[in-house]
């Protein structure tokens, strides 16, 4: 969240990173992030995100509420709706995980501003031994955390744990329906800051296709890998046509990488700025595209 008075002084109170100087593990909600709140936990791991900009707006002006006292105000609002979060989860289990206590959960986690999405996720997996369909729960805990994460999250941590829970989900359930569900948001979230996301799905198809694949599992993994090329094919399309329009614009490195330009990617590294919330993805690029070329 950009600085201002209000948030200096909340500051003083609350951990909150307002200059990038310092942060866990390199995170900073800075400039783009804009009511955007994320939360991190002792480790420096992603622990909630969540998107308050209308919440707030409203808040302040209806209420004449500093940005700090309508982020509280706002929270506090969603606590109060009927039923707790922790009651919603013991009616799931109760339930098997029926569609209209996972719609419950999160309707809940709507009505607090998103807190509590991080959380969500971890409980939709853990509890899916506990369920009718321990894949279709296992897969929505998933999709939640790529909700969170697809939010202007910058965390290189976040995103390789969903890029794990999407491997993990792959290598044991590949033939469930929801595998489907999955490759949108592993090509459009988990793989956002990846170099050269062409090699990174290439890979990913060799790997479920691979000799030795259970014969049963064959057929459905072969389609997963066409729908993971198809969208990758269709992404980079969408990144060259952005990058022609203007070779300047805001993200234009990032689709660099995206498109495996090794010599543009370290030439706009080697330029341009690396604020602490990129470190880690940056450093990574570097070492890979440094590795094309010399696999040239």
């Amino acid at each position: 969240m950009l600085p201002s008075d209000e948030l200096k002084e909340l500051s003083e109170s609350v951990d909150i990173n307002l200059s990038g100087k310092t942060s866990p593990k390199g995170c900073d909600i800075r400039y783009r992030q804009f009511y955007w709140m994320m939360v991190f936990n002792g480790e420096g791991e992603l622990a909630a995100a969540y998107n308050l900009s209308d919440e707030l707006t409203t808040r302040m002006k209806t209420l004449k509420l500093t940005v700090p006292q309508a982020m509280v105000s706002a929270v506090e609002s969603g606590l109060r709706v009927e039923h707790s979060l922790e009651d919603l989860e013991r009616r799931y289990v109760a339930e098997r995980g029926s569609e209209a206590s996972y719609l419950a959960l999160r309707q809940k986690i709507d009505a607090m501003a998103g807190v509590g999405q991080m959380r969500l996720a971890e409980f939709l997996k853990s509890s899916s031994g506990e369920t009718a369909d321990p894949g279709l729960s296992h897969a929505r805990g998933i999709l939640v955390a790529a909700n969170a994460c697809g939010r202007q999250v910058i965390n290189h941590t976040a995103f390789a744990a969903l890029r794990n829970s999407i491997e993990e989900f792959m290598i044991h359930r590949p033939t469930h329906p929801s595998s489907r569900d999955l490759i949108e948001p592993l090509v459009g979230v988990a793989l956002k800051y990846t170099f050269d996301l062409s090699a990174k799905c290439e890979a990913y198809a060799r790997e479920w296709t691979r000799a030795g694949v259970p014969e049963e599992a064959k057929a459905s993994l072969g389609g997963l890998s066409k729908q993971l090329l198809d969208l990758c094919a269709a992404d980079l399309a969408r990144a060259e046509q952005s990058l022609r329009a203007d070779p300047t614009a805001y993200g234009a490195d990032r689709l660099r990488a995206r498109l495996g330009q090794a010599e543009e990617t370290l030439k706009g590294l080697d330029t341009g700025t690396t604020f602490g919330v990129f470190k880690p993805i940056h450093a990574e690029w570097r070492v890979e595209a440094t590795s094309k070329l010399k696999d040239r």
